[in-house]
């Protein structure tokens, strides 16, 4: 997006959530970080310095955005969103911190590519496309929307993920486990092959990342489901097979 602002000419500034919200808490910072600080132990050298939330006040990019659009900045926002699970939070997210700043919210909706349901899988000539199917979110929606995502927030479930029909479902952290050891064998594996597979046969609209996939590798560890050998810091350095009968 950066890329088509800077280069092809799309007016405005890029405004960047780096975050993944089909996981974890979404009522509390504190308890959103210290999830993320779970996730990402043992991925990579710097654990939490390779994720999206290195610090505690991870809604930080919200209140930022928040106060550049109160203060006088865009009196319009642009928002592209797939018809990933993520997405589907990260609309209804936007209308909930954005409600009442005045600016005028448009949704710009980003078809899938190749099958996959993302914004990061396509080019910014496309993205640039997309825009004019842009809508506006009336003020009535942007209130439904908003009270949408206060009822996704206070759920316990830590995954969400849209179906076939894009209806958002609340799942356990679990529910991937047993494709995650379909795709271990009795050989040993380096952890980052079995990542890929996963990441390469799952639910094209709901992208499951090395980073979580390695997390419940560390699960799967600890119930002995499966063995490891090596350092189990960053998935190139350790080994992964199907525990023994």
């Amino acid at each position: 997006m950066k890329y088509a602002v800077e280069r092809l000419g799309l007016s405005g500034d890029v405004h960047c959530i780096m975050d993944d919200l089909r996981l974890g808490p979404l009522a509390s910072e504190r308890e959103r970080f210290l999830f993320w600080q779970g996730l990402s132990k043992g991925y990579g050298d710097d654990d939490l310095d390779l994720t999206m939330h290195g610090e505690e006040d991870v809604f930080a990019p919200w209140r930022i955005l928040r106060e550049q659009v109160i203060s006088g900045g865009p009196h319009r926002v642009l928002i592209w969103a797939s018809g990933s699970g993520a997405d589907y939070v990260f609309l209804r997210m936007a209308c909930h911190r954005l409600a009442d700043t005045g600016a005028t919210l448009m949704h710009i909706p980003v078809p899938p590519r190749h099958g996959l349901h993302a914004v990061a899988v396509h080019t910014p000539q496309s993205l640039i496309g997309f825009a004019r199917d842009a809508t506006v979110v009336p003020e009535g929606d942007r209130r439904r929307l908003a009270a949408e995502f206060e009822a996704i927030a206070v759920r316990p479930e830590l995954l969400r993920e849209c179906d076939g029909s894009g209806h958002l479902r609340f799942r356990d952290l679990s529910v991937h486990d047993a494709f995650i050891l379909e795709n271990c064998s009795a050989e040993w594996r380096l952890a980052a092959r079995v990542a890929g597979d996963v990441m390469g046969k799952c639910d094209p609209r709901n992208g499951l990342s090395d980073m979580f996939i390695h997390s419940r590798l560390q699960h799967l560890i600890g119930e002995a489901l499966i063995e490891s050998e090596g350092q189990r810091q960053g998935l190139r350095n350790y080994r992964v097979r199907l525990a023994s009968p």
